[in-house]
């Protein structure tokens, strides 16, 4: 029984050292003097059947505002260059915040197993959301 006890409370606190880990990460990296930040792309046109679209709600853009301003907003510069292919281009950037930029790669990043980024589809034109970190 002691054998048992001892185990879980060993596994909360790895547990709960991975969490403290994780937020102090997050800390150091918020005052690193860096920060994050959001580029949207937008791409002429979509596969069916092979690119994944994911409609822009309105909740999206109140859950993301770097992402509204981008693509509706003051942050959104149409004459931005283009980047990898040739139907994608830059339309806009702005900074984020460490907890953000974690949000809108786990809502918009590409998928784990494919590596492909999904398209998100609004107004009948198709973006993709890249974060990078400083």
């Amino acid at each position: 029984m002691i054998f048992v006890a001892c185990g879980l409370a060993g596994i909360v606190a790895v547990a709960l050292g991975f969490m403290l880990a994780d937020a102090l990460i997050v800390y150091a990296m918020e005052n690193s003097g860096g920060q994050p930040m959001l580029y949207v792309m937008e791409r002429t046109g979509a596969e069916p059947g092979v690119d994944v679209i994911v409609p822009l709600t309105e909740q999206d853009f109140i859950d993301h505002p770097a992402l509204d301003a981008v693509i509706r907003g003051g942050e959104r510069n149409p004459s931005a260059w283009g980047w990898g292919m040739r139907d994608q281009r830059v339309i806009g950037g702005a900074r984020v915040s460490y907890a953000e930029s974690r949000a809108l790669q786990d809502a918009y990043g590409p998928d784990r197993e494919t590596g492909l980024y999904p398209l998100m589809e609004y107004e009948g034109a198709y973006y993709v959301v890249v974060t990078t970190w400083p």
